[in-house]
């Protein structure tokens, strides 16, 4: 390889998202000796924390599911944090009530567990005791119906075909079909429809667009409650660092793949951004599976595979306004219950036009410096809100062109603070009391995430979350390209656990005997 350094690795992880940072760690685990390069200066994805005038903000952690205990034994996502960190990877219960929803009159909070949950609709719609019933039952079967396409999908080609057969009706039924069609058999009642669909912001997927597996996987999550990283969302990229730095590895910053290179159609190693080659024969990408395509040659991508994987959206950009509050804002209504506030009934609206004199279809509201037992709020009682707001990335797409350059322009730099002072001005209609406490203001777009991550449009969850998405034969860790696997969001689904389990998926394609971190 001309210009080699000669730095030979048994795998290299491109990027350092959740995904990545999972699989290099388990292939370190596996007793390899593994190389993250992150393009970014700082480890972690959308994982990542960032510090301003002493607040410190979390850019994608808010809550994750599965993380509680099964019949009193640590469940799947605490096995495998134990397993793939020195220390295990802390987490805080947040609460009895897991998210609160708020539409126009209405309120209703989320209280686990499932039975909780359940009483709490029947006794808000007594009418539709048989519709809730059988949507607890539809969120059990379309989850395994999602898990066997995963499993499907883990498996070579014969065994994973004669999988995607023998479970094929339950697949059409739950995965082929969007949450919108499935709610619309289950429920009569519109104003329920909306409430059980209100927190599709969790992964990203409108109701109208999205697989009503991925809705029914993650809010199954969360049935049993929910869970804060203890330090902030930063811990994972500590603490899965430790491991791969203890098993002789690498974790470099500042350092952009160009290329991944290939000999006689089998991985040889990668190129970076400053022409320096590292060897090696297994390839990682948590990249995102269109962004990986076109790190390869072309004339060496197995054509089918590659339109199979351009051919599908990305998900949906967002605007993120990060507060600084001072003073005791619990009692001034705030809580470690995520807030999701819909201005209409009509949940499945995406704010189109940010820059237009509207306020935001919703907007999803956090607290983490409550959710953490390790934030000390000082004599001062320094607290951080978070607030999401779920946007059409199109809405930037004059800047995009404009690379990182984008974040001087005079015109994007007014259109951040026009948009900041419109959620700060929704923000305080909803939360009157809290609003004379923000000292702090600063927002983030779907270029910040670009900039960033290298997420492709700035998109929040990687791929669209559509019955294409779960369906397409292109996504799975294991690519048609020898020694080239995915990690991530895109190799399984959205979110914290998502990427953390697309990762694992990718380091037990590379080594089938880490399987047994499932069990």
């Amino acid at each position: 390889m001309a210009g080699s350094t000669h730095n030979q690795f048994d795998a290299i992880v491109i990027g350092s998202g959740i995904g990545g940072l999972t699989a290099a760690a388990a292939l370190t685990r596996s007793g390899r000796k593994v190389a993250v390069l992150e393009r970014h200066a700082q480890l972690g994805g959308l994982s990542q924390s960032f510090e301003r005038q002493g607040w410190r903000f979390d850019v994608g952690v808010h809550s994750i599911g599965g993380a509680g205990s099964v019949d009193g034994q640590p469940g799947a996502l605490r096995k495998m944090l134990d397993a793939l960190t020195p220390d295990g990877l802390q987490l805080a219960a947040t609460g009895p009530v897991t998210d609160s929803i708020r539409l126009p009159g209405f309120r209703f909070d989320i209280r686990h567990p499932a039975r909780q949950f359940a009483d709490d609709l029947r006794a808000r719609f007594p009418e539709e005791g048989d519709g809730i019933t059988r949507y607890f039952a539809a969120l059990t079967e379309a989850r395994k119906a999602l898990e066997a396409v995963f499993a499907a999908h883990s498996m070579p080609g014969l065994v994973s075909r004669g999988m995607l057969w023998v479970k094929a009706d339950e697949i059409e039924r739950w995965v082929g079909r969007t949450t919108a069609e499935v709610m619309d058999e289950l429920i009569n009642e519109p104003r329920l429809k909306a409430l059980l669909t209100a927190q599709w912001g969790d992964y990203g997927g409108q109701p109208t667009e999205a697989s009503f597996a991925i809705h029914a996987t993650v809010i199954a999550s969360y049935l049993d409650g929910a869970y804060y990283p203890e330090g902030g969302g930063a811990s994972f990229a500590r603490e899965f660092a430790r491991t791969v730095r203890g098993g002789g590895g690498e974790l470099r910053t500042g350092a952009e793949v160009a290329a991944v290179l290939l000999d006689n159609e089998r991985i040889s190693g990668v190129r970076l951004a400053d022409g320096s080659e590292l060897a090696t024969e297994c390839v990682v990408s948590d990249a995102g599976a269109r962004n990986t395509l076109r790190l390869l040659p072309s004339e060496e991508v197995p054509y089918e595979w590659a339109a199979d994987a351009l051919g599908i959206e990305r998900s949906v950009g967002y605007v993120g306004l990060y507060l600084g509050l001072e003073g005791d804002i619990e009692a001034a209504g705030a809580s470690r219950a995520n807030v999701w506030v819909h201005e209409d009934w009509n949940i499945n609206r995406l704010w189109q036009d940010p820059a237009a004199d509207s306020d935001a279809p919703a907007m999803f509201v956090s607290f983490p410096s409550l959710k953490d037992p390790r934030h000390d709020p000082g004599a001062a009682r320094k607290h951080t809100c978070e607030i999401v707001a779920l946007v059409d990335a199109d809405a930037f797409k004059h800047w995009e062109r404009g690379g990182a350059a984008h974040s001087k322009d005079a015109g994007y730099l007014a259109l951040k603070r026009r948009i900041e002072q419109r959620l700060l001005a929704q923000f305080g209609r909803h939360f009157p009391e809290l609003a004379p406490l923000v000292k702090f203001v600063t927002s983030s777009t779907p270029l910040s995430v670009a900039n960033y991550t290298g997420a492709e449009h700035g998109a929040m969850y990687g791929l669209a979350v559509t019955p294409q998405r779960f369906l397409s034969e292109a996504l799975r860790p294991r690519t048609p390209v020898h020694g080239l696997y995915l990690a991530g969001q895109d190799a399984c689904c959205p979110g914290v656990t998502g990427a953390l389990m697309g990762g694992l998926m990718a380091a037990i394609a590379v080594d089938p005997r880490l399987l047994g971190l499932l069990r």
